[in-house]
């Protein structure tokens, strides 16, 4: 519940997306309906294609924020690139409605704290030096220095938003340090530091909370075969890098939307995926094997084998977390007293439960 009040990235995005689309609503009845715009009588010439450029770009926006991960070229364009179609359909929108004198005018302080929840305190100041010279544009070409009134709405306006600029990057460095530091230590209690996979008590964290959902799931346990010889025979820095050279491997084959990898201890690993396929699942298993075998661990320009035994479970519905581990567990130990670098699948769901790989 405390997360869902946490400004993210892509949270601000979303709710700056959200405020595009009500400006751009509200502008319909401004410029269009007769009461109002009789009133008004803004220039509506170019407003059209203010309108169809805000529809593309802020659909296109959406499909980005709702379709594509947070770490790609076009998520990143289309976030930060929002704040310069901010600045320029909000002169746009000052050229149409009245300059200095426009009842948009506060649109721009919006902007400034979009600004400063990605650029903390530097971007606020930098979007607001940019808002400050529209509204300096328009003051001067209006005329507005001649007049005292207008000069000092004017003067008001411009502390404001110089205030906003400054108390919003303030904020927003003091939130987005506060989510840093939540992060890191959120990741400090779930990641195993050596390998970069998520620890044994993140492991059984998810493995009760799987069970509670009580929906299908595959645990997959798995152990590096003869890794004490390794450490025996290389030392423990050259097993440390084996088991970093596993973790990199799950990570690059098993994606956030496959499941989850674990090291569940020692060289023992652990993924929970979502599929109950066995077929899915075996698919995965020999395409991790057949990286690790052509691409194994070098040491001195000599190659290491490495290679991998598993126990594979299906989630029986009413299970309790330490049944499935413990099934888990058992086949993979068969699979090991098996002779190694072989795979047992569920007993409990499959007639053939021994597949060599």
């Amino acid at each position: 519940m405390k997360d869902s009040f946490t400004i993210t990235e892509h949270r601000s995005e979303t709710i700056s997306s959200l405020l595009r689309w009500f400006f751009l609503v509200l502008c319909i009845p401004v410029f269009y309906y007769q009461p109002i715009s009789s009133v008004l009588k803004y220039e509506t010439d170019t407003f059209p294609i203010l309108f169809i450029i805000g529809i593309i770009y802020m659909t296109s926006t959406q499909i980005v924020l709702h379709r594509l991960p947070e770490t790609s070229l076009y998520y990143r364009v289309f976030t930060r690139g929002g704040i310069v179609f901010d600045c320029l359909a909000y002169a746009w929108l000052m050229q149409l409605s009245g300059g200095a004198d426009s009842p948009f005018v506060s649109v721009g302080y919006l902007i400034v704290i979009h600004a400063a929840l990605y650029w903390r305190l530097r971007g606020a100041f930098i979007v607001g030096t940019a808002s400050f010279a529209i509204l300096c544009y328009f003051f001067i070409r209006d005329s507005g220095y001649m007049n005292t009134l207008s000069s000092f709405e004017f003067l008001m306006k411009s502390i404001f938003l110089w205030l906003i600029a400054f108390y919003g990057g303030v904020i927003a460095s003091k939130e987005r340090q506060y989510y840093f530091e939540k992060t890191m230590y959120q990741l400090q209690s779930e990641q195993d530091y050596l390998t970069g996979l998520l620890n044994h008590r993140k492991f059984q964290e998810d493995v009760l909370e799987k069970t509670k959902q009580n929906k299908p799931f595959t645990l997959v346990l798995c152990d590096i075969d003869r890794f004490k010889w390794f450490n025996d025979q290389h030392g423990h820095l050259i097993g440390d890098e084996v088991l970093k050279l596993v973790g990199a491997t799950f990570k690059r084959f098993i994606s956030l939307k496959e499941g989850e990898t674990y090291r569940y201890g020692g060289e023992e690993f652990a993924w929970i995926l979502h599929t109950t396929c066995l077929a899915e699942v075996k698919n995965t298993v020999e395409t991790i094997n057949c990286h690790l075998e052509n691409f194994p661990y070098t040491s001195d320009e000599k190659a290491l084998p490495v290679t991998l035994s598993y126990g594979i479970a299906n989630y029986v519905e009413g299970e309790k977390p330490s049944q499935i581990i413990q099934r888990a567990d058992m086949l993979l130990y068969e699979a090991k007293a098996a002779g190694r670098n072989t795979c047992k699948l569920d007993t409990v769901r499959v007639e053939e439960n021994q597949l060599t790989l």
